[in-house]
């Protein structure tokens, strides 16, 4: 593969734009990758799991369709997650093939960041690890809870955890069942962004949580994802949506 890829990073307390992608099969691929390049976002996020679903992709074939995604995307990042059914995956999949598949996204040279999970087990993190010692691509290091916000204690312990992994961009997701646990989740993410040095992603899920999505870079994040041709988490707005509260709450 071509070795002159320019890698974009996210930047630290800046905002930045994300189209998570869901499509079926390789037509609605690229076309919903012209979509989100047309729409003016920052990145787009392959969310393999919902692709092809069932279906084992050679390292060849994995490979050639991020090559003709990147052709389409002049100026946009590209983050490739695989998820685990155990964290929001649209499918149960082994360990091995998911490692498989991310292993064939990293050594492509097309990829700018994984999003790979805190809790996969210790074999899957070393494989992905290693790859990553060799390449320019980043880890984003993930935790998600659908169900709850976690305590400031258990919040801090999640972001330490994933920096001792060797995370190079720490992300949190949880349900706020209140504002008081919304007021948590910025403090606790706040406080970690003052120590961690670089980017970070905190996400208050549903509409309770919109001001993390609205505004990141105010809650000590940086990247918002942005509805596409579907949503991938609750409380997901459009980028356009966003764009006019960002506007109205003169933050552009």
């Amino acid at each position: 593969m071509d070795r002159q890829k320019t890698y974009k990073l996210i930047e630290k307390n800046t905002f930045t734009s994300c189209v998570p992608l869901i499509s079926a099969n390789r037509n609605e691929l690229l076309a919903d990758v012209e979509v989100g390049v047309a729409n003016g976002c920052d990145f787009l996020e392959w969310r393999r799991d919902h692709f092809m679903p069932g279906e084992i992709l050679t390292v060849a074939d994995e490979q050639d369709l991020l090559s003709e995604m990147k052709i389409r995307m002049p100026d946009q990042g590209l983050i490739y997650t695989f998820r685990s059914h155990y964290e929001g995956g649209a499918v149960e999949t082994s360990d091995e093939i998911r490692a498989d598949a991310v292993m064939a996204a990293i050594k492509s040279n097309r990829v700018d960041y994984v999003d790979v999970e805190l809790n996969n087990a210790a074999p899957f993190l070393t494989r992905i690890k290693e790859a990553l010692k060799t390449s320019e691509t980043q880890w984003i290091v993930s935790y998600h809870d659908f169900a709850k916000t976690p305590t400031t204690a258990e919040i801090w312990d999640i972001f330490t955890a994933m920096e001792e992994a060797g995370g190079d961009l720490l992300k949190l997701a949880v349900m706020p069942q209140s504002t008081d646990d919304v007021r948590r989740l910025m403090q606790a993410t706040l406080t970690y962004n003052e120590k961690f040095p670089k980017a970070m992603i905190a996400i208050a899920m549903g509409a309770k949580g919109s001001i993390t999505r609205i505004a990141p870079e105010l809650c000590g994040g940086s990247l918002t994802f942005v509805a596409g041709a579907g949503k991938t988490a609750p409380g997901q707005l459009s980028l356009e949506e966003v764009v006019d509260l960002r506007k109205r709450m003169a933050l552009i």
